[in-house]
C-alpha cells in the first residue's frame, strides 16, 4: 500500500460465539489477559426442537428454536492464539454441547494500533484442525431460517445468524432494486473441510441460493476450532445424545475425517461447481461509527462488487482511559487482483476523515458462489 498509515501484521483472528449467559465471564477473562479492541456483535443460534405430535398422533414435530448469542472477535499475535483459545473455552465451558463454538483464522491485519502482547502458549487439546468456515449472506426476508432448516436437516452444523445491511447489487438494478431489500442475514457454519464441496452444493441447491438476488456464500480456512454439536433439542431416549457420541469420536479420532459423507462429489461436473469462483479474499474492516458508508463507496469504486455492513460494540479492556464504544464493520469478498486497490482506497478514505479506528483484516477465500 503506497504511503499507507495502516501497518500490516501477521495475526490470528479469534472468534468466539457463546450463549449470552456466558457473556460477562468471557469479557472478564479477556480483560485479565489484557486483550483490547474486542468487537462484540449480537446474534442468534438456531437449533431444531423435536416434540411429540399432539392429539395422539404418531411421529415427531420439528420446529426451529432460537438462542441469543454474543459473538466476540479479536485479533492476537499468532503465537498467543492457543492461550487465548484455551481461556475462552474454559470461560464459556465450550466443551459442553449447547454453549457455543470457537474458531481461529490466520490473517494479515492492517491497523494503526500498536501490536498486542500476550504470553504465548500451546493450544488446548481437542481442537479440530480440519475445519472450514462457510459464510452465507442472504437477501430475502426469512431466508436465514430457511437455510438453517436445510442445514439442520442435513446435519451440516449449528448455524449462527447475524444481521447486516448490503450495498452493491441493489445499486445496479435501477427500479428493480425495490425487489431486493437492503437488510441481509449473515449465516455462518463451522464445517468439516473434507466435506466442504458437498455441503456447499447442498446448501446452494436445497437453500435455493442459485436464484437471482438470493445472496452469495464463500468459504474461508480455519486454523483450529471447536464446534457446537448440539443441533437438536428435546427429550432423548438414550444415556447420551448422538451429538455427544459424535463429539467423543472426534476427540478419539483427532478430527472429523472419519465422518466424511460426500466421497467423490468433487468429481461431479455440475452447474453449481462451474459457477464457483476461485482466488478471492475476504476483506473485513472495522471503523468509527458513521464512516462505513464512505469506506464502502471507495472500495466499490476500486473494484469491490459490494459490501455488507453491520454495527458492533468495541470493548477496550486493556485501555481503561477509553471505554470503547460503537463501531461499524464491513465484509467485502473481492478477487485477489483488486485487493491491493481496495486496501489503498480504504486507507486513503480513512486518512481523509481522520478515522484512527480503522482496522482491516484479510483472509483467503478459496471458493465463492453467487448467481
Amino acid at each position: 500500500m503506497s504511503e499507507a498509515r495502516l501497518v500490516p501484521q501477521p495475526m490470528t483472528r479469534v472468534t468466539c460465539m457463546v450463549h449470552q449467559h456466558f457473556e460477562r465471564g468471557v469479557a472478564e477473562r479477556l480483560a485479565e489477559l489484557g486483550a483490547r479492541d474486542i468487537l462484540v456483535e449480537n446474534a442468534r443460534c438456531v437449533r431444531q426442537r423435536v416434540r411429540k405430535r399432539g392429539w395422539g398422533l404418531l411421529g415427531q414435530a420439528k420446529t426451529l428454536d432460537d438462542s441469543p448469542m454474543d459473538v466476540f472477535r479479536l485479533s492476537v499475535p499468532r503465537e498467543a492464539a492457543g492461550r487465548v483459545a484455551g481461556v475462552l473455552i474454559e470461560a464459556a465451558e465450550l466443551k459442553a454441547p449447547g454453549h457455543g463454538m470457537l474458531y481461529t483464522q490466520d490473517i494479515v491485519e492492517y491497523g494503526c494500533a500498536e501490536p498486542l502482547v500476550i504470553e504465548a502458549a500451546a493450544a488446548p487439546a481437542g481442537l479440530l484442525r480440519d475445519m472450514a468456515l462457510l459464510t452465507c449472506i442472504l437477501s430475502m426476508p426469512g431466508s436465514g431460517d430457511a437455510l438453517a432448516r436445510v442445514a439442520l436437516a442435513l446435519g451440516v452444523g449449528v448455524p449462527v445468524i447475524c444481521r447486516g445491511v448490503g450495498t452493491g447489487l441493489r445499486n445496479r438494478l435501477g427500479l428493480l432494486r425495490i425487489t431486493i431489500p437492503p437488510e441481509k442475514e449473515i449465516v455462518r457454519f463451522l464445517i468439516p473441510a473434507h466435506d466442504a464441496n458437498g455441503i456447499r452444493r447442498l446448501l446452494i441447491e436445497e437453500g435455493r441460493m442459485d436464484r437471482p438476488g438470493a445472496g452469495f456464500l464463500y468459504q474461508t480456512p480455519i486454523r483450529e476450532g471447536i464446534a457446537d454439536p448440539l443441533m437438536c433439542l428435546g427429550l432423548q431416549g438414550h444415556a447420551a445424545s448422538m451429538e455427544q457420541v459424535i463429539a467423543a469420536l472426534d476427540d478419539l479420532k483427532g478430527g472429523t475425517g472419519w465422518r466424511k459423507r460426500f466421497a467423490g462429489i468433487e468429481d461431479r461436473p455440475e452447474e453449481v461447481d462451474r459457477r464457483t469462483r476461485r482466488h478471492f479474499r475476504e476483506i473485513f474492516f472495522s471503523c468509527a461509527e458513521g464512516n462505513a458508508e464512505d469506506l464502502v463507496r471507495a472500495a466499490m469504486e476500486n473494484g469491490a462488487g459490494g459490501a455488507t455492513t453491520a454495527t458492533a460494540d468495541c470493548l477496550r479492556t486493556g485501555r481503561s482511559e477509553d471505554g470503547g464504544g460503537a463501531r461499524e464493520t464491513g465484509i467485502l469478498c473481492v478477487p485477489n487482483q483488486v485487493s491491493d486497490a481496495v486496501l489503498n482506497a480504504l486507507d486513503e478514505t480513512a486518512a481523509r476523515s481522520g478515522d484512527q479506528e480503522l482496522r482491516v483484516q484479510i483472509v483467503e477465500a478459496p471458493a465463492v458462489f453467487t448467481h
